[in-house]
């Protein structure tokens, strides 16, 4: 089964430790007034007052702001203005699978950039390279990486970027946990689409301020990239919603009070985890860039999905296997429950390590 049907059916249990974002906010959280909901639609890509905040928030001009229905949305246009059918993009494995599946539903040959375990889910730029010398027309990484939450810096993408441009290829970066290593790690605000022409950047409300119910994303790219983005959007789903563009731009106007509940949830989860981690001799953790999720090595030979089995039956605990990003010895787990959920939650996986040893 794919990840997003999994994630949208799997069985509750009483410790969900699936999520990779904050928990779902309320209008409280940032003082909005629903009242009176606009139904006029304004602009014609996208609601200026909307991109206007997106762009000051990010520092790129207005004009490379294309507003879509969520990041989802993004990440499918991307990969349908970089390149044409049948040309090769790279995509990092392991990868969030939703970006695989839908190169191949746009006919596009995937060639994998490996991102190893051992070398701590790091972007070999020689492989980048290699890759671009054997044809491949475009990139397609997520930062923070999903599911390691392994940061990409501002250098190490301008040097990416500068292979791929080269060869004249584009470069598409995942930003949606970006922010989080601003809020959480001490890194400055900023975007890949801002560092170079080639980048097409995608991002959104809902991973770190949790407003997915909202469908707000966006694409932030070059005049030449943000016309096609348009002309797919015509295609898709023509114009935003209304009433989420007029709440998002409430949601910009108090984003600190969504970052400081994103920030609470961190220094809440993070010190949990790492003390579970440091006594849990069984598994390996990874450097923290400010997410809400933690990848997790297993013992040698021990199945993810098997684990999740077996915790989901006995313990009613749940994580996300790392097989639904291609990673077949690793778990993705949330630390964004409350203290007490996540530490009992955690001892709960400890106790399921146990059994299947």
């Amino acid at each position: 089964m794919e990840y997003l049907a999994w994630a949208k059916i799997h069985d509750r249990v009483r410790f969900e430790l699936t999520a990779s974002g904050v928990s779902p906010a309320a209008l409280a959280d940032f003082e909005a007034d629903a009242l009176p909901v606009e139904l006029e639609t304004r602009g014609t890509y996208g609601d200026p007052r909307l991109i206007d905040r997106i762009a000051a928030r990010y520092h790129v001009p207005a004009g490379s702001v294309v507003p879509v229905p969520g990041a989802s949305s993004a990440n499918f246009i991307a990969l349908a203005i970089a390149i044409q059918r049948g040309e090769v993009v790279m995509v990092e494995q392991p990868v969030y699978d939703p970006i695989g599946r839908a190169a191949a539903f746009l006919e596009l040959e995937v060639v994998p950039l490996r991102r190893l375990p051992g070398d701590s889910f790091n972007v070999r730029l020689e492989d980048i390279e290699a890759g671009l010398r054997r044809g491949v027309r475009a990139v397609f990484l997520t930062n923070l990486h999903n599911p390691s939450g392994q940061l990409l810096t501002r250098g190490a993408v301008q040097q990416i970027a500068a292979a791929c441009a080269a060869v004249d290829a584009a470069l598409i970066i995942d930003e949606v946990y970006l922010d989080a290593a601003h809020i959480n790690a001490s890194q400055s605000r900023w975007t890949a689409a801002a560092v170079a022409d080639n980048c097409i950047v995608t991002n959104s409300l809902t991973k770190v301020y949790g407003l997915g119910g909202l469908r707000v994303g966006w694409l932030v790219a070059n005049p030449d990239y943000t016309r096609r983005a348009r002309q797919v959007m015509d295609l898709l789903s023509v114009e935003n919603a209304a009433p989420s563009s007029a709440l998002a731009i409430q949601a910009f106007a108090r984003i600190e009070q969504l970052e400081e509940r994103y920030r609470r949830a961190y220094g809440t989860g993070q010190p949990v985890f790492r003390q579970w981690l440091k006594g849990e001799t069984l598994v390996q953790g990874y450097d923290s860039n400010g997410a809400l999720y933690e990848c997790v090595r297993l013992p040698s030979g021990m199945s993810p999905d098997n684990l999740n089995k077996h915790l989901v039956a006995k313990y009613d605990t749940q994580v996300t296997p790392g097989s639904f990003f291609g990673l077949n010895d690793h778990i993705r787990v949330s630390i964004a429950p409350p203290a007490a959920e996540l530490a009992e939650g955690l001892a709960r996986i400890s106790l399921a390590l146990r059994d299947l040893l």
